[in-house]
């Protein structure tokens, strides 16, 4: 007895010690909405002790009792430091941490991965340069993360602005209106990573970009042209790749669904060394799918390794090569047969079997960020695109063969091989400075972008073919059309057309200087301050040699945002746009079907509203109105001129007038939203054709409006579960030229009717697999995203569904 009294009495300081002399923290890392943030280092000072927050931004700390200054370490977040005593009587204790960005650890130039998992970004690039929260911007901006990308399932560009107010489908290309105002070919372009890209300009404007590779996309609503140059009046959509994090995560998916489509899609990212400050990320994504389009299977492939480079604190370079492949048809869209929008099957097609559509994208993106002082910082951007094709196509004449009954359609065969290069260059100072009470933050620099193409493109057009030995015109038959191989062999060649002949001697570059800034007035008034001096050249012999066509233009910006409460800000700008013309329209407008030359573009926009952040910062509200007026409009026409280039017309003043309302986040954790509407007046004020004036802009509807919203049960019977509804409602848009009447053979403007279609969504979560099934256009609903006239249709998809499994490791 007394060896155990003894035993017990030289344990028992020991026992004592081990029961009470650790603690545990717990606790969980938010981002400024609230939501968890995962992948965030929680460590104390000394480094002995460390955590990671996890998924839901929950993180655990077990340590000896005493005292510690707990520390979050991030790429993307601002550093908070907390101190806490573990006691005998205070064993556990629950820490909780909310982070704000990192403006210097983001810099000027996005090179870092995001890690919210939300509808909502917490901050833009696209509006000033500089990472700032969209409700500081004095200007519409609109945002798709990837997180409503993937639970849309939305594989293409044209599939994500069916959550953007104002934004609807000009037609199935990579062509939209914004604001009532056409934005591709050429009327616009897409940036990447804030860089002009190859994509929605010259001929690529035909496809529109995959999204595989696609952190968000930002829509900067009216012109940007302050800061990015020759930029459409209604808005520039700028898609920001995903970047290297610092934590490993690993993705894939496998889908299949309608039109035997199948996919697959991988996005692999983490630290490639111990001291994590070389990253990599590399998505990869396959679909094939039969389309709803008869004969018109695609094939697409896309590649894109990244890396990320830190060798100091202070200094981020970013390195990306992007690889596409789509092997399809050109889909011109469906013909309007007598005069009646439903006679054809959405499938109806004037491909033929032997046609194909071959195209490769090719991009380099580059960024360097170095940050000198805690008040200035020096950021560049380089974007080397290449755009290459390989067309053969049977397409429409732009008339009927039959006229006015419209059963019988003249063709055109096309076999084009081109290749397209853009190339940008951009570097600005961002300097944070004070004068007085006032805070500064300006950005200075230059942007060089130049846009060439391959002199050996070339083309074959014909429009007749031998038959026995007889030249017969190329048609079809819309009552009875043949689809067979053809043989262009015994086809007429026609001689290379003069607008190709433009083409392949295209070389435009054009450079800009601009100066901005960001001006704290007050701790609640904010104005924003910006001009930009455009010099845009073509290089071209005539001739007579080579000569210049200069266009210059000096374009002002200025706003000011005013917070009304600490989450309500007031805003209201002025921007102005302009877009210089191909100077052959300039130079030989003949050729365009117009005696003098054409005029360069001008715009200006008018904008004030309301922008808010509300449940808990959660949820992102825009209430905008705006007025654009834009002076030249060039239009193209129906005609032809005689070697078969298009004929254009020019309005001399067109205005767009309306309001947005966007809501874009979550109203609970567990309770996702995107609600769009968007009221649109718009007018022809002075036009080329008397009858066009007083009518409203092509493709624009007066109203439209889209919806999505999930909901993830949190009960513990269904946990995991979750489903969505949403859909998109158009109103009628009047085509972009005048159809005729197949009784009388009169000339008048139509109508795409108005349409709503309504989608749905199950989704499944259990541990690191998911699936989530998705029903588009749940009533089959027949209707037209948009179009150009009646040759050239663009019909929406029947009902259809997409199903996906993931796994996340």
């Amino acid at each position: 007895m007394s060896r155990l009294f003894l035993f017990l009495l030289v344990l028992g300081p020991f026992l004592a010690l081990g029961q009470s002399s650790t603690g545990h923290i717990d606790g969980h890392v938010n981002g400024p909405n609230g939501h968890g943030l995962e992948g965030i280092s929680v460590l104390e000072t000394s480094g002995r002790f460390s955590a990671l927050s996890g998924a839901d931004g929950h993180f655990s700390l077990t340590l000896p009792l005493g005292e510690y200054t707990l520390i979050t370490r991030s790429l993307g977040y601002q550093e908070q430091r907390r101190t806490v005593v573990l006691s005998p009587e205070t064993t556990t204790l629950t820490v909780d941490f909310t982070l704000q960005p990192a403006a210097t650890a983001l810099q000027e130039v996005e090179v870092l991965g995001r890690q919210e998992t939300t509808y909502k970004s917490d901050y833009s690039l696209v509006g000033t340069k500089t990472a700032t929260r969209p409700i500081d911007v004095p200007q519409s901006i609109s945002t798709v993360t990837k997180e409503l990308m993937a639970d849309r399932q939305a594989l293409r560009l044209t599939d994500v602005v069916k959550n953007v107010a104002g934004v609807t489908q000009y037609s199935h290309y990579d062509d939209l209106t914004i604001r009532g105002f056409r934005n591709g070919y050429e009327s616009g372009f897409r940036l990447l990573n804030g860089l002009r890209s190859g994509f929605s300009y010259g001929n690529s404007f035909t496809q529109a970009p995959l999204t595989v590779n696609l952190e968000r996309v930002e829509i900067l609503k009216g012109p940007g042209a302050a800061l990015y140059g020759d930029i459409n009046p209604g808005g520039t959509v700028n898609m920001v790749t995903k970047k290297p994090l610092d934590v490993a995560r690993q993705a894939v998916t496998f889908s299949t669904g309608s039109f035997n489509t199948m996919r697959a899609t991988a996005d692999l990212t983490g630290p490639l060394n111990e001291q994590k400050n070389v990253l990599y990320r590399f998505n990869a994504g396959f679909e094939k799918s039969n389309t709803f389009r008869s004969v018109n299977d695609t094939r697409s492939l896309m590649m894109a390794p990244t890396v990320t480079f830190r060798p100091t604190d202070n200094t981020t370079l970013n390195a990306e090569l992007v690889y596409t492949h789509i092997d399809g048809y050109l889909d011109r869209g469906i013909t309007i047969r007598g005069g009646d929008l439903y006679a054809l099957p959405r499938s109806f097609t004037l491909s033929q079997p032997s046609d194909y559509f071959r195209t490769s994208t090719y991009y380099l993106n580059a960024s360097l960020s170095h940050r000198f002082t805690d008040w200035l910082s020096f950021n560049a951007s380089y974007l080397d695109f290449t755009y290459n094709e390989n067309l053969s196509e049977h397409r429409t004449l732009n008339s009927y063969a039959d006229a006015p009954a419209n059963t019988v359609m003249n063709l055109r065969y096309f076999d084009r091989r081109a290749e397209e290069y853009t190339k940008n260059l951009a570097s600005y100072f961002v300097l944070n400075v004070a004068t007085g009470p006032v805070q500064h933050k300006v950005v200075t620099g230059a942007d060089y972008i130049r846009f060439t193409t391959d002199p050996q493109s070339t083309m074959f057009e014909a429009r007749q073919k031998l038959v026995n030995g007889v030249a017969t015109p190329l048609t079809l038959d819309l009552k009875k059309p043949l689809y067979e191989i053809q043989d262009p062999t015994k086809y007429v060649r026609r001689p290379l057309p003069q607008f190709f002949v433009d083409y392949i001697n295209s070389v435009y570059h054009t450079t800009g200087l601009y100066v901005q800034d960001q001006l704290a007035v007050t701790p609640r008034l904010n104005v924003l301050l910006g001009a930009r001096y455009e010099l845009f050249n073509d290089e071209r012999d005539y001739g007579n040699g080579e000569e210049t066509i200069p266009q210059r233009r000096l374009l002002p910006r200025a706003g000011l945002t005013y917070a009304l409460r600490d989450n309500l800000n007031y805003f209201a700008s002025y921007s102005a746009g302009f877009r210089p013309l191909k100077p052959e329209f300039l130079r030989f407008p003949e050729r365009y079907g117009r005696r003098t030359p054409f005029d360069t573009e001008t715009s200006y926009q008018l904008e004030t509203g309301l922008k808010g952040e509300f449940f808990n910062k959660g949820l992102l509200a825009t209430v905008a109105a705006y007025q654009i007026e834009k002076r030249n409009q060039l239009v193209p026409t129906n005609d032809l001129m005689p070697d078969g280039t298009t004929v254009y017309r020019q309005n001399d003043l067109v205005r767009s007038r309306g309001a947005e309302l966007e809501l874009t986040g979550n109203l609970l954790p567990n309770l996702n939203l995107n609600a769009t509407y968007a009221f649109n007046h718009s007018e022809v004020l002075d036009a080329a054709l008397a009858v066009e004036e007083g009518q409203p802009l092509a493709n624009s509807p007066r109203h439209s409006a889209g919806l999505w919203t999930k909901y993830t049960f949190v009960t513990p019977a269904l946990r995991g579960l979750g489903v969505a509804v949403g859909g998109n409602a158009v109103g009628r848009r009047r085509t972009e030229n005048q159809v005729q009447n197949t009784r009388t053979g009169e000339l008048y403007w139509a109508y795409w009717p108005g349409y709503t279609t309504l989608d749905a969504a199950l989704f499944y979560t259990t541990g690191k697999f998911n699936f989530h099934l998705n029903v588009n256009n749940l009533l089959d609903t027949y209707y037209f995203v948009g179009g150009y006239d009646f040759f050239r249709a663009s019909p929406g998809a029947p009902r259809n569904f997409m199903a996906t499994l993931g796994y996340t490791f």
